[in-house]
C-alpha cells in the first residue's frame, strides 16, 4: 500500500468516542520492540488514534504538519524517540507558545524516561489510555538545551563512550547473542569488555566547568542543598579530572540507573555531575553508581541553570542517548520551555 509522505498508515477514524481518540502516536521502527508488528497492535488498541510508523527523524516534522490539534502525542520507543519527537514539536509550536501534552510508551532499550514517570507495560499502557477519553494526567517535566536541542539528560565522557560501544556491539550481535546484547547484561558488558580497557588507555581528560547563570547549589553529604558562594557568572566551579561530566533534568539514565538522582530537586534546574575516578574505579563502583548512591567518592554534584564545560581534548557528545559525535567545549542550560509529561503512576491510581 502506498502512503502519501507525510500521512499516517493507520490514519484516526473520523468517529469521535474511539478508544484512543484525539491521542497521537509516533512509533519507532528501529526500537527494541517496534516494528509494524507493534504499531498495528496500538492502532487495534487505540482505534481513534493516529498512528505513524517511522524510521527517520525527518519524517516526523511532515507527519506534525498534517495531524488535527491533539490531546497527547506519544513517543513509542526509547529515548531517542521521546527527544525527536519533542523537538519536532517544538520547532511546530509558536515560540512563546506551551509545548503540547507528551508520553512515553515504553518500546526501547533503556527507557529511562518511561521508567522515571511510571510507565508499565505496553499492553497496559494502552489499556490505560483507552479507557481515559479525558485529560490526561501529567507531570512538569523540566528540558535540557544543548546547542539547540531539546533532551533530559546529555553529556560527555563513558556515558557517550558506553552508549556508542554498546550500539556497536548490538550492531555486531547475530543470533541468541543479540537477546543478551538488547538487555542490561549487554550494556554492562559494552562498559566492561569495551569502554573500561579504552578509558584506561586514554585516561581521563580536565574539564573546566564555569557557571554563566546566577545561583549554583552542591548536595550535602545528608542530601541537602547549599548555595554556594562567590560562584556568580562566569566562576569557575570545578576544574580537574572528568571520566563523566553529564547533566540531567531525568533522574534515570536507562535501565533503572539513577543517574541524576537530584536532578528534580530544584525545578528550573539541571542535575551537574562530574565523577573523577579512572576506569578501574568506575568499574569496582558500578552497584553504588547504578543505584546513585549518595555521598560517594569522586561524584561531585550541583545544580545549575546555565554551564560551560571545556575539556582538555575532544570527547564523545550524548544527546538523549544518541551520539552526536566529538566536542572540546559544550554549553548546556535549563530550556526554556518545560513540557508536561504524562504520568502514569497518577494514571493507574
Amino acid at each position: 500500500m502506498t502512503v502519501p509522505p507525510g500521512r499516517s498508515r493507520w490514519p484516526a477514524p473520523s468517529a469521535e468516542g474511539a478508544p484512543g481518540a484525539g491521542l497521537a502516536v509516533l512509533v519507532n521502527a528501529n526500537a527494541k520492540r517496534g516494528g509494524r508488528r507493534v504499531a498495528v497492535q496500538i492502532a487495534r488498541a487505540l482505534p481513534g488514534a493516529s498512528v505513524r510508523l517511522t524510521k527517520l527523524a525527518q519524517e516526523i516534522d511532515a507527519w506534525l504538519r498534517v495531524l488535527p490539534e491533539a490531546r497527547g502525542f506519544f513517543a513509542a520507543g526509547g529515548d531517542g524517540t521521546a527527544v525527536a519527537l519533542i523537538n519536532a514539536l517544538a520547532r511546530a509550536t509558536p515560540r512563546g507558545a506551551p509545548l503540547p501534552t507528551v508520553g512515553v510508551l515504553p518500546l526501547g532499550t533503556g527507557n529511562g524516561w518511561a521508567h522515571a514517570l511510571g510507565a508499565p507495560r505496553l499492553y497496559r499502557c494502552l489499556e490505560l489510555l483507552a479507557s481515559t477519553p479525558g485529560k490526561l494526567p501529567t507531570r512538569r517535566c523540566g528540558l535540557v538545551d544543548v546547542e539547540g536541542t531539546l533532551a533530559h539528560f546529555a553529556g560527555s565522557g563513558w556515558d557517550a563512550m558506553i552508549l556508542e560501544d554498546y550500539k556497536q556491539q548490538l550492531a555486531s550481535s547475530r543470533g541468541p547473542g543479540r537477546h543478551f546484547s538488547k538487555s542490561v547484561y549487554g550494556y554492562v558488558s559494552a562498559a566492561l569488555l569495551r569502554s573500561a580497557p579504552r578509558a584506561t588507555l586514554l585516561g581521563n581528560p580536565r574539564v573546566t566547568i564555569e557557571n554563566l547563570g546566577d545561583d549554583v547549589f552542591t548536595v550535602e553529604s545528608d542530601g541537602s542543598l547549599r548555595r554556594l558562594d562567590g560562584t556568580g557568572r562566569g566562576a569557575v566551579i570545578y576544574d580537574g579530572p572528568a571520566g563523566i561530566a553529564s547533566v540531567g533534568t531525568c533522574p534515570e539514565f536507562g535501565y533503572r540507573f539513577r543517574a541524576f538522582p537530584f536532578a528534580e530537586r530544584l525545578p528550573g534546574f539541571l542535575s551537574v555531575r562530574v565523577y573523577d575516578r579512572g576506569a578501574l574505579g568506575a568499574t569496582t563502583a558500578i552497584p553504588q553508581l547504578w543505584r546513585g548512591a549518595h555521598p560517594m567518592r569522586g561524584m561531585h554534584d550541583w545544580l545549575a541553570t546555565h554551564v560551560r564545560m571545556t575539556f582538555s581534548r575532544d570527547v564523545p557528545l550524548q544527546i538523549g542517548g544518541d551520539a552526536h559525535g566529538m566536542r572540546r567545549a559544550l554549553e548546556y542550560r535549563i530550556a526554556e520551555r518545560s513540557i508536561q509529561m504524562v504520568d502514569w503512576r497518577r494514571l493507574m491510581a
